[in-house]
């Protein structure tokens, strides 16, 4: 069985809450200029990268349901 791309965009979604909840637990042991500076230079890049994949995956199937609409 393939997996779609809606299945994708879950996997990543559930993997960004996944992340956010990991890291959250990280400041309970982590807290200084270190792990700001982590956050700041690393941490964001990531999630704004996988967010922009999430919204692209999104048009992509859209597009694509709809061209098998329109073929059908």
């Amino acid at each position: 069985m393939a997996i779609g791309l809606s299945d994708n965009e879950a996997i990543l979604t559930q993997a960004l809450r996944d992340v956010h909840e990991k890291w959250q637990n990280t400041g309970t042991v982590w807290q200084d200029k270190a792990r700001e500076d982590f956050e700041r230079k690393h941490l964001e890049e990531l999630l704004a990268a996988a967010k922009a994949a999430q919204h692209a995956m999104k048009a992509v199937d859209d597009l694509l349901r709809q061209a098998i609409r329109e073929c059908s």
